[in-house]
């Protein structure tokens, strides 16, 4: 191969309108803050409530859940059930998405 081939830019496959692509692709850009199943932060004023990793509220393990994507664990008000995950990923979904459409 020549000099001039070797230093070409290489082509990014065409990106898949196929969901579990925009999944894979998510959990590769998207840092894990916590592994799944990993329980939440304790709340150190508190004895049994825990805090949301996004807006540091205390909140009893029930009324938490974990992001599918980045393991944060999110209250009501920082969960989006449009994509199952907390609002900083349903961001970065919607970001995705606007990509996708253009």
């Amino acid at each position: 191969m020549t000099l001039w081939k070797r230093n070409l830019p290489k082509k990014e496959p065409p990106k898949s309108k196929n969901p579990s692509d925009l999944f894979a692709q998510l959990k590769g850009e998207i840092t894990v803050m916590r592994k799944q199943g990993e329980s939440p932060v304790k709340d150190p004023h508190s004895f049994a409530q825990y805090t949301c990793d996004l807006c540091s509220t205390p909140h009893p393990v029930s009324g938490l859940r974990q992001c599918v994507l980045c393991g944060r664990w999110a209250c009501d008000s920082c969960w989006k059930d449009e994509f199952y995950t907390c609002k900083s990923c349903a961001g970065i979904i919607k970001i995705h998405t606007m990509k996708g459409n253009d």
